[in-house]
């Protein structure tokens, strides 16, 4: 057993659930402990400090309360050999993330951008963080292990579970999809860690009233029309974590940071000057740089050697590598031009949005944000250069109006099983947070008000 905050006791049972629960002292399993599972978001929110480990086992822990609801019958662990699989994906499914979680992969996407096609394409790949699982579940001491507690197509099927190679597979629904395991782990304890109220998912309630379905292309889960609530409340908390802790201004500027420090130390790296970065050639990350698909390289990638390292990319000869390592040192976070609050402002004073519902307002601010940065960005000139938009738009939910689909969540009307996107107008609205924001370099004198002045300029015409 095992405590947790969030779902208290973690029970392994059995000799297949605690040969499972041994793979915990894995040297990859352990460097979960070393990577922050919200990457940056603790110079936002002090105490949004616990690891992909913790989050890892709270997934483990919901994977089996909802694989009691498939397998009831099942007593000390005993489950399928589908259940099993369910179960290792679960706890493993994010072995492969690298350091400061999503941050770290998509720093080597925007360094891949940049070169030329097909360079860099390996750095790349060993950054992604599904790939790199998928690698260590069949190619490691966790691949070893799970022979000896499943056989010898064990890994494999593990992956294949991760991978969501078979969609229709109720097991695989557990693991990844619109309700599974991962999701409702993030929904409790992320902001419960962050200190944030943004609803909360009433979990208990949530698995008593979960049921299996039988439909044309087998086994899923569902709930009756008179709990439908509990995922209608699921879904929306989940949403909010969006804008208030995952896109959170301040911690993508910092990402946007950490991607710029990484890109210049990959390139430099790459050139044979480990030195001039402030490391020497045998450091950890320039192993990593020059042969990133040794799984032995990626090992040591976690938290505590970006930190570990800060001090001597303070001192690097290089002179960008020193100024965004002392920006870090002093968490001096880059400013922004925030181009939706812009267009929201000028939408509310625009007679042609008189009227306009949000559905349709967001879609059009949306479309005009769009337009306006990039005429704005590619205007190629000298006083904009280092300007970095990041946009994302995260949807409520993606509905698929399947009747009975293992992927959605699926609710039972009468003798019909719908999509929840059908039930709930809530989640029928379709809506979806957005952000478009310019981030930009305060060392270049007067960046910020002629890009403040050029957006609202291009967001005018935009929204004509």
């Amino acid at each position: 057993m095992i405590k947790d905050p969030i779902h208290g006791a973690i029970e392994f049972e059995g000799d297949f659930e605690n040969s499972l629960k041994g793979m915990l002292s894995d040297k990859f399993f352990q460097r979960l402990r070393r990577v922050k599972q919200l990457g940056f978001s603790d110079f936002v929110f002090p105490s949004a400090t616990h690891s992909r480990f913790a989050h890892s086992l709270g997934v483990y822990a919901v994977a089996k309360r909802m694989l009691r609801v498939v397998e009831p019958e099942v007593r000390n662990g005993d489950w399928s050999n589908d259940g099993r699989a369910c179960l290792a994906a679960a706890l493993l499914h994010d072995v492969g993330h690298g350091m400061f979680s999503h941050a770290f992969e998509n720093a080597a996407k925007s360094y891949h951008a940049s070169r030329d096609e097909g360079s860099s394409e390996g750095l790349k790949d060993a950054a992604n963080h599904e790939k790199v699982t998928s690698r260590i579940l069949t190619s490691s001491s966790i691949q070893e292990k799970l022979v000896e507690i499943g056989g010898t197509e064990f890994p494999q099927a593990v992956s294949d579970m991760i991978d969501k190679k078979d969609k229709t597979c109720i097991y695989t629904s557990i693991v990844s999809s619109q309700l599974d395991a991962d999701r409702l782990d993030c929904a409790a304890r992320d902001p419960y860690f962050a200190g944030v109220s943004s609803g909360r998912t009433d979990l208990n309630w949530l698995m008593r009233n979960l049921q299996v379905g039988d439909g044309p292309n087998g086994k899923f889960l569902f709930v009756d029309s008179k709990s439908y609530i509990s995922m209608e409340q699921f879904t929306v908390t989940l949403f909010h974590l969006y804008p208030t802790i995952y896109l959170h201004k301040k911690t993508r500027g910092l990402e946007f940071l950490f991607s710029k420090l990484l890109c210049r130390i990959f390139e430099i790296v790459e050139g044979g000057q480990a030195a001039n970065a402030g490391i020497s050639k045998s450091h950890p990350l320039a192993r990593f740089i020059q042969s990133p698909s040794d799984l032995e390289n990626a090992l040591l990638l976690d938290d505590t050697l970006f930190w570990g390292s800060l001090h001597l990319f303070r001192d690097a000869p290089d002179k960008t590598v020193r100024n965004i390592a002392n920006d870090f040192f002093q968490r001096k976070i880059p400013p922004m031009v925030d181009a939706w609050k812009l267009a929201d402002e000028i939408a509310a004073s625009s007679p042609s949005f008189t009227g306009v519902l949000a559905h349709d307002r967001v879609a059009k601010i949306e479309h005009a944000c769009e337009v306006a940065c990039k005429k704005v960005l590619e205007s190629h000139d000298a006083v904009l250069k280092g300007c970095y938009h990041d946009t994302y738009t995260r949807p409520i939910y993606k509905p698929k109006f399947e009747k009975g689909d293992a992927q959605q969540i699926n609710v039972k009307v009468g003798g019909d099983y719908l999509d929840i996107a059908a039930i709930s107008p809530l989640v029928a609205s379709a809506a979806s947070f957005n952000i478009h924001r310019v981030y930009y370099d305060e060392r270049i004198h007067n960046q910020g008000n002629e890009l403040t002045a050029r957006l609202q300029g291009a967001l005018r015409e935009a929204l004509d």
